[in-house]
């Protein structure tokens, strides 16, 4: 059974933490100095998140729209969960093809310090979520 059933629930975890990270001092401090629009394409389920960093703000899109991304990430939902819970090795899942990378290396790099704080704080928010979910 996948971790994300739906979209909706796909949005409301993963899109969920991209929110909560938005509030964080130290993720709004790499806010400013990031200047990148990322899309994460996900399969099982069809979704899509994508995230625009310019000028010190972060606006979250889900679905479709019309930002044009430098930086796109593809990858199953529960490869996104696993992600986010810090169990997977980004390398050996971009070299299984299980994260599939589009863009300029240095624009991925760039990320590391949003991911790292995401990672920091996804498993209580997970487990928020699934307690919302009952």
């Amino acid at each position: 059974m996948p971790v994300f059933e739906t979209a909706e629930e796909l949005y409301t975890c993963v899109g969920g933490l991209f929110e909560r990270l938005k509030s964080q001092t130290h993720v709004q401090q790499a806010l400013t100095s990031l200047n990148l629009t990322v899309r994460f394409n996900y399969t099982q389920p069809a979704a899509s998140i994508t995230l625009v960093a310019h000028d010190g703000g972060g606006t979250i899109y889900y679905g479709e729209c019309d930002e044009k991304p430098e930086v796109e990430l593809a990858m199953t939902g529960d490869i996104a969960h696993h992600f986010w819970m810090g169990e997977i090795n980004v390398m050996g899942a971009i070299t299984k093809r299980q994260i599939v990378p589009t863009g300029s290396l240095s624009k991925i790099m760039a990320l590391a310090p949003l991911i790292k704080a995401g990672i920091q704080i996804y498993p209580q928010h997970y487990q928020e979520c699934l307690g919302n979910a009952e």
